[in-house]
């Protein structure tokens, strides 16, 4: 079993927000100077929208994820060599971050699995023109379930997935206080109880395969949120050796079963793209209709 932390995978290195809040630096926008919103209050702000809402319990400290380091240095340390340096004359942020929030109070059994409702957030700087003047920052929030068995990370982005641009932290918590209310919980663990009970075939398994890997190519397909070849490679050595939702004695594999498959292969995406291939899963998944 995973550590609960490994929501996701790709080269990213496990924060907190006291950490993040102490030792990042805020980046500015270059023409002006202005302020960013730092990472630290992306998180705080949606963490206390979460509470708010679900107050029935103790929303815990979010798990948080960190990618791609800017680095730098005081003026003082200008000339020094690399392993010079001072642990005081060095400067740190990263450019994308990610979090995961998860809501004990709500949870809910789907094929045999304990499902934990889960909110979370994704920002990366490079979405934003900091090389110019202060113009509104964009961010992402999504809310979905998390599999306690394998901990993966399955957010449904069918209408739970909130894209949007603000200046100001105040926006943050009511947008992440909307989305929770606007999350039908019934309906949603009805559509995952659904897909539980409906199976492909061996053979229906492998032609979904392909299919997918022949219109990642394919040009007339806007397949920028799709899953690439190598993570289909890891789907399809999940169908026959994952210890949880590999295929059934029969060669069979259930809906649910496979979008956990997928879903794992998607721990390989950078945050920055991790909840926009959630949308790519949604899609490919239609592909399993069959006459």
């Amino acid at each position: 079993m995973e550590s609960k932390n490994q929501f996701i995978v790709a080269n990213t290195t496990s924060s907190s927000v006291a950490e993040m809040k102490k030792e990042h630096i805020i980046p500015v926008f270059a023409k002006d100077n202005e302020v960013a919103i730092a990472h630290y209050e992306f998180v705080q702000q949606t963490r206390d929208a979460v509470q708010m809402y679900f107050d029935q319990c103790v929303v815990p400290e979010p798990l948080v994820k960190v990618s791609h380091p800017i680095h730098g240095r005081i003026p003082e340390a200008m000339y020094k060599r690399p392993n010079e340096l001072l642990d005081r004359e060095k400067t740190l942020y990263y450019e994308r971050m990610m979090f995961l929030i998860r809501v004990p109070a709500v949870t809910k059994v789907v094929g045999g699995q304990t499902l934990s409702l889960v909110v979370a957030g994704v920002k990366a700087y490079n979405w934003d023109r900091l090389h110019g003047k202060y113009t509104p920052q964009r961010f992402k929030l999504a809310i979905g379930f998390q599999v306690h068995v394998c901990s993966n990370l399955c957010v449904f982005t069918d209408g739970h997935l909130v894209d949007f641009d603000t200046n100001t932290i105040d926006d943050i918590y009511l947008k992440a206080y909307n989305m929770c209310a606007n999350f039908n919980v019934e309906d949603q663990v009805r559509k995952l109880q659904e897909w539980s009970q409906i199976s492909l075939s061996e053979e229906q398994f492998k032609s979904f395969i392909g299919r997918v890997r022949c219109d990642f190519f394919d040009s007339e397909r806007d397949t920028s949120h799709w899953l690439g070849d190598q993570q289909m490679a890891k789907v399809v050595r999940g169908y026959y050796t994952d210890e949880h939702f590999s295929r059934g004695n029969d060669g069979s594999i259930t809906l649910w079963n496979l979008y956990n498959l997928l879903t794992e292969a998607n721990k390989s995406s950078y945050v920055d793209s991790f909840l926009d291939r959630y949308q790519g899963i949604a899609r490919i998944l239609k592909m399993t209709s069959y006459d």
